[in-house]
């Protein structure tokens, strides 16, 4: 079966096949391991590795991680389904699947500076009032095709921006939301595995036990 993963609303382009050039890969997995050697493994809670605790999660560990962090459970839950929207779950997971509400945890409370991470944080914040205006219900909770359409309007936004000289486009937060999504994801497990790539392992554990299928019984 031929491996793809669809876009929902991604520079214009709605349910198309992405392809990942390998120089954008490298740059998006350097950065990603500055991030991890800024903020640490243990804070970053597994960032970008699909081990993550989500938005929503309800044990100790993850209510531990998100009380600790500006990017509280409300504001992680908006993350995480703009993420799905950009990313959605196919024959390929989605980008929830992928630990992106994790990683974004570990960029707002360990790398970004304070004005970065307070406008990234204020647009999060302005999400859930403008979909209960427009629809009348959060954006988590919006029907698919809502939320297709108001992040289309984001990304709208977004492009419009980056045709103007006169405006800085990286100032827009939804920027920041479409560049951490791309990056959690793409430098996890399971999207490294969309993209057909063979995850490589840091460290050898030689005595580690083969599986049934790897010891070919």
């Amino acid at each position: 079966m031929k491996r793809r993963t669809a876009i929902g609303v991604l520079g214009g382009v709605a349910g198309g096949p992405l392809l990942m050039p390998l120089d954008e890969l490298r740059r998006m997995l350097a950065w990603r391991e500055q991030v991890l050697a800024a903020v640490g493994p243990a804070e970053a809670g597994g960032a970008g590795s699909g081990n993550g605790a989500p938005a929503g999660d309800d044990t100790a560990e993850g209510a531990a991680m998100q009380a600790a962090s500006f990017l509280t459970p409300a504001r992680a839950r908006v993350m995480e389904a703009l993420a799905e929207v950009i990313i959605p779950a196919t024959d390929t997971p989605g980008a929830s699947e992928a630990g992106v509400s994790g990683f974004v945890a570990a960029l707002v409370d360990g790398w970004l500076d304070d004005d970065d991470r307070d406008r990234f944080l204020a647009g999060l914040d302005a999400v859930d009032p403008a979909c209960r205006a427009r629809f009348g219900t959060p954006f988590a909770e919006c029907a698919p095709g809502e939320q297709a359409a108001f992040v289309r309007g984001l990304d709208e936004e977004l492009t419009r921006l980056r045709e103007d000289r006169a405006a800085d486009e990286s100032q827009y937060f939804f920027h920041d939301v479409k560049r951490f999504t791309l990056t959690a994801y793409f430098t996890s497990d399971v999207g490294l595995d969309a993209l057909g790539y063979r995850t490589t392992f840091r460290t050898f554990e030689g005595c580690a036990p083969l599986t049934a299928a790897e010891a070919g019984r």
